[in-house]
């Protein structure tokens, strides 16, 4: 997703609407909101992935909000902010099913 449409999808959370303003400002809130989510997680986050790139401007926009006074972190984003850092602690695993033991190539019956 380009900076454009990240600056866009944040500005209208915000409720910036029509103001070009502030775009140096949260165009450079975005660029440290994603360095901080690829240091959380543990590695660089793709904002051409939606959910990475919604990830990113949803901590962009709580920044944000907190400037003149800090608040906790919303409870949904430490949540989907955990969920992406244990996606890449632990990577899917393959369904293999030769290992289950139900398909056993050996024949059982008595002769």
């Amino acid at each position: 997703m380009s900076n454009n449409i990240l600056l866009d999808r944040l500005k209208i959370d915000i409720g910036i609407i029509n103001n070009t303003v502030y775009d140096n400002r949260l165009t450079s809130l975005l660029s440290t909101a994603e360095t901080e989510v690829s240091k959380f997680v543990g590695e660089a986050v793709d904002t051409s992935n939606d959910r990475d790139a919604e990830l990113v401007i949803d901590y962009a926009r709580w920044q944000w909000l907190s400037r003149r006074e800090p608040t906790a972190m919303p409870a949904s984003l430490k949540y989907r902010l955990n969920c992406r850092a244990f996606e890449r602690a632990i990577p899917p695993t393959e369904s293999d099913d030769s290992d289950s033991g139900d398909d056993d190539d050996t024949d059982d019956s008595e002769s």
